[in-house]
């Protein structure tokens, strides 16, 4: 194993390597090499040297970066900075990936995006006019992030850099954002609202939640095509909504509670719905029926995951269980391989930002790029 990090601000270049139970420190400062190596217990042992050493260089502004990986490699880590773990959102646009930077534990600083690039490079630190942006969408019709910050609706628009408040008079911390095919839904408890295109009329419905053991079932996405709205505000139910009329098409029953997350396959037939606490669950859209894909499930003991997502044409399908994410072939439904997702605790936020590279935001504070 051996990873290259680079620090721009004292111009040296660092190489870490684990070969068996030995690990090489190799420094390279203007063609000058210092060279260490240290012994270790066991192989085990050496790679926590060589993750503890890369967390130092990193927390000290270094940066790996490499333009070629094998399958579940870093090409990029960087370190963003700690903070509220629960929030990890980002997002990919053609301007570069906008990470969300907590500010810190202590309130009232200022909480910001980073505009970077795949090198690590940050073009741009983004002042947010409210905290905590627990999701993040590019809108490409319009150029803009649409954005949840603390449960209250803004987009930003890119290309002249003004931020519009959407939503207001949050009653209960409900909320979401979803773009698709040039439409946008979102909302603010008790009201959700949907946009077919950026110059039509907005379309407000009141909707309704119920607290549940300290939790709210809420979650909902768009079609691929926009036409279509599910949206899961009640216990065993997920509603299909026609985003052209705002009225209530079918609805769908689930043999489980709370869902966590919604999504569609790319033509729209069949809805993959994410268990709280548990696995993933897909449903025909015209029949109402789930479909069972035994060779979707985690190939470990537990099937429970706490995130997934798709590539742009859902090629792949990867599923986080803690700190170990799964790849699978959705296309042929079957399972390719797993991979550690490094300087991570135990959550992360994940989402493709091209065909075959992943994003990952870590509890650690490390923003990475893995190769699949």
């Amino acid at each position: 194993m051996q990873h290259i990090l680079s620090d721009a601000q004292t111009g040296k270049e660092i190489t870490l390597r684990c070969d068996d139970a030995i690990f090489t420190t190799e420094t390279n400062t203007g063609g000058k090499i210092k060279t260490t190596s240290k012994s270790a217990a066991d192989t085990k042992a050496a790679s926590q040297l060589f993750f503890r050493k890369e967390w130092e260089l990193l927390k000290k502004g270094a940066v790996l970066h490499a333009d070629h990986a094998a399958a579940g490699e870093p090409l990029l880590h960087l370190f963003i900075g700690g903070g509220y773990t629960g929030c990890l959102s980002f997002e990919a646009t053609p301007q570069g990936i906008y990470v969300y930077r907590s500010g810190g534990k202590e309130i009232g600083l200022q909480e910001e995006l980073l505009c970077i690039d795949n090198k690590g490079l940050v073009n741009e630190v983004l002042a947010l006019p409210k905290v905590l942006p627990w999701e993040i969408c590019y809108d490409r019709s319009t150029n803009q992030l649409l954005l949840d910050l603390d449960h209250y609706i803004y987009d930003y628009d890119l290309s002249s850099g003004a931020f519009r408040q959407l939503t207001d008079h949050l009653s209960q911390p409900a909320s979401f954002v979803s773009v698709a095919a040039g439409s946008r839904a979102y909302a603010t408890h008790p009201h959700y609202y949907i946009q077919r295109s950026h110059n039509s009329k907005r379309i407000e419905t009141t909707f309704e939640i119920k607290i549940i053991n300290g939790s709210i079932p809420f979650c909902a996405d768009l079609s691929p095509d926009g036409k279509l709205l599910a949206m899961h505000n009640r216990e065993h139910h997920i509603a299909l909504i026609d985003t052209d009329t705002g009225q209530l098409i079918k609805t769908l029953e689930l043999p489980f509670a709370m869902a966590e997350l919604i999504a569609w396959t790319g033509d729209g037939s069949e809805l993959i719905v994410h268990e709280r606490y548990s696995h993933l669950h897909f449903f025909n859209i015209t029949t109402g029926k789930e479909i069972f894909y035994e060779s979707l499930a985690i190939p470990a003991y537990s099937k429970d995951l706490r995130n997934f997502c798709f590539n742009e044409d859902q090629s792949l399908l990867v599923c986080q269980q803690r700190t170990t994410a799964f790849v699978f072939d959705f296309i042929n439904k079957q399972f390719l391989y797993s991979f550690p997702i490094q300087h991570c605790v135990k959550s992360a936020e994940i989402k493709f930002i091209d065909t075959r590279q992943i994003g990952v935001r870590t509890d650690y504070g490390c923003f990475s790029i893995y190769a699949l």
